[in-house]
């Protein structure tokens, strides 16, 4: 009788601590989400993988009543364009501007044209070459993967390694017109480029790296997340809601013209440049207002 009471008290224990271990286990995968992580804060936004940008339908030629073709600096160092260029290093799921552009570009997921302050080309014979236009010329560190079959080369770069702390300006195009089918004033942005400002030896000098089609990075921006203030970490949109609702601050230099002259070659002091700059921006928004004047 009393090694009876002894089995079925040992089975009790070994049942109770094989329930204690099962609940544990249990306790502890139920601290880690699906991936496999313990949330840290407040979820802030939602997925966007799946994101597609917002189709913008271009006009026909015939009902493009008026247009004007300007370009834009935009100096990350002015505080609305922090977004921009902050963070300097990956957090939080975020990463600058220019960290995104120049993955993109390795990945060749989007097309990269050299730039030219007089024109722009966006054909085959004009893309840039990568390695050597950008990797070597800037002395970014990597290393080559070349795929044994298709003998395609890929260049792996840390992020700590992107000189994404160098790139402080942005040089935009975009084109301001009026549809007379539907009756709008709009504006699209054609394409953005990078400016690396970095002293070589003889000075601090700007590189303008390439010219990026915009539309070929709206499905990619869509999908990322940009941080747009301090004062609500709640307050976030996509890169592509930033530039298509002009959360940016920019100045003009250069807008379309016969001689296609920059607004510092016939502008000798910084007033006058400003004051050109107003009456291109001035010039643009009276357009819209002579429009529905009648």
């Amino acid at each position: 009788m009393k090694a009876y009471s002894r089995l079925i008290i040992v089975a009790a224990a070994l049942a109770l601590g094989l329930g204690t271990a099962s609940a544990q286990s249990s306790t502890t995968n139920d601290f880690f989400n699906e991936n496999g992580e313990i949330p840290t804060n407040l979820p802030t936004a939602y997925d966007m993988k799946d994101l597609t940008p917002i189709e913008f339908v271009n006009p026909r030629a015939d009902d493009i009543y008026w247009q004007k073709v300007v370009y834009r600096v935009i100096d990350l160092r002015e505080r609305m364009n922090y977004p921009l260029y902050y963070p300097e290093t990956a957090v939080d799921g975020r990463e600058s501007f220019f960290s995104i552009l120049f993955k993109l570009i390795n990945e060749k997921k989007v097309p990269a044209f050299r730039f030219d302050y007089t024109t722009e080309r966006f054909g085959k014979d004009d893309l840039i070459d990568f390695e050597e236009e950008v990797l070597k010329k800037f002395e970014v560190i990597y290393k080559v993967k070349t795929n044994p079959t298709t003998k395609v080369k890929t260049f792996q770069i840390e992020d700590s390694d992107i000189p994404n702390r160098e790139v402080i300006k942005y040089y935009m195009k975009e084109v301001w017109f009026f549809d007379k089918n539907s009756s709008t004033f709009n504006v699209k942005i054609i394409s953005i480029c990078p400016v690396l400002v970095t002293d070589r030896g003889v000075g601090t000098q700007s590189f303008p790296l390439c010219w990026i089609p915009f539309d070929n990075l709206r499905p990619y921006l869509v999908q990322r997340e940009v941080m747009i203030t301090d004062k609500n970490n709640g307050a976030r949109m996509s890169y592509d809601d930033l530039f298509i609702k002009r959360r940016f601050a920019s100045n003009i230099y250069k807008e379309s013209n016969l001689q296609n002259r920059m607004i510092l070659d016939y502008n000798a002091t910084p007033e006058d440049v400003k004051r050109e700059q107003e009456r291109i921006q001035r010039e643009i928004l009276n357009e819209e207002q002579d429009l529905w004047e009648y």
